[in-house]
């Protein structure tokens, strides 16, 4: 086997591990620890992992070696904060030029129902739902859109990897997927990047109990400014829902968890914030 076969194979074994968190986040390895696991030699193994570098996916510290790069709570902000950018650019353009085939593979990654508490179920779901927001930007047939995607699918897949949340949402989802698609194969580009904003706009919220409890405030700020993101396709919904209680104090539960950075003044302002809710 050639080197940049095995580079190739490689870079695609390790990047899978990264996201499922089976190399956990912040975790360190070397070249010879990436050899011995994955049976390959140091060329290959120093080019994958720099081409995992250029994507975020792992820092390479000079003289100490390699981390699987952490995840923190600002990254799961900014992830949802350019999704709500992209994927409805992508809807609507995917109304305009989706040829049939893509159609069909939109739907069939848009019916998966994952099963409550079933832990395979909930992780098929996750790979059909990086498959259908990739696929969004596929069936746009721009290239870029593509790119954008997969990175920040994938970097979010990290993220539910890590906190397996099986929560019974599977209906919500799925209707939201097909509502998606139903526009696109309507050629309704402007319902298709409502939809889409929609559906991002829940996952936003579905999340904040779990991961964080400033998510509701950040997307309120958003969506009090639309401005911020018309020019790049974006919409959002007229009224914002109303704010969500978080689900205990996320920011100190995620403390706790390998790999995850939480910003003290998260956990401080949730503190804060249920004293207030006492003393009211």
């Amino acid at each position: 086997m050639s080197a940049p076969t095995t580079a190739a194979r490689l870079y695609r074994s390790l990047k899978q591990d990264i996201t499922t968190c089976a190399l956990r986040p912040g975790q360190p390895f070397s070249e010879a620890e990436i050899c011995r696991r994955y049976h390959a030699s140091r060329t290959p193994a120093r080019e994958a992992c720099r081409h995992l570098q250029r994507e975020g996916l792992v820092t390479i510290v000079p003289f100490r070696g390699y981390f699987v790069a952490p995840l923190t709570l600002a990254e799961f902000h900014n992830l949802h904060e350019v999704q709500l950018i992209v994927d409805p650019a992508a809807a609507g353009l995917a109304a305009i030029r989706a040829q049939p085939p893509q159609l069909k593979l939109l739907e069939q990654a848009a019916e998966y129902e994952y099963r409550v508490g079933v832990r395979a179920s909930y992780v098929t779901f996750l790979q059909r739902n990086y498959n259908f927001h990739v696929g969004l930007a596929q069936a746009s047939h721009n290239q870029h859109l593509v790119e954008i995607a997969a990175s920040i699918q994938t970097r979010l897949m990290r993220f539910f990897y890590l906190i397996i949340a099986m929560d019974a949402y599977g209906p919500q989802l799925v209707r939201e997927h097909e509502q998606i698609v139903a526009a696109i194969r309507a050629r309704d580009a402007e319902k298709a990047r409502q939809r889409a904003a929609e559906h991002v706009t829940q996952t936003i919220r579905r999340s904040a109990g779990l991961f964080m409890t400033s998510t509701e405030a950040r997307l309120n700020e958003l969506i009090a400014e639309p401005a911020a993101l018309a020019g790049f396709g974006g919409a959002l919904p007229e009224e914002p829902a109303p704010a969500i209680a978080p689900a205990g104090d996320a920011a100190a539960f995620l403390a706790g968890r390998e790999g995850v950075a939480v910003d003290p003044a998260l956990t401080e302002r949730a503190r804060g914030r249920r004293q207030a809710g006492r003393r009211a």
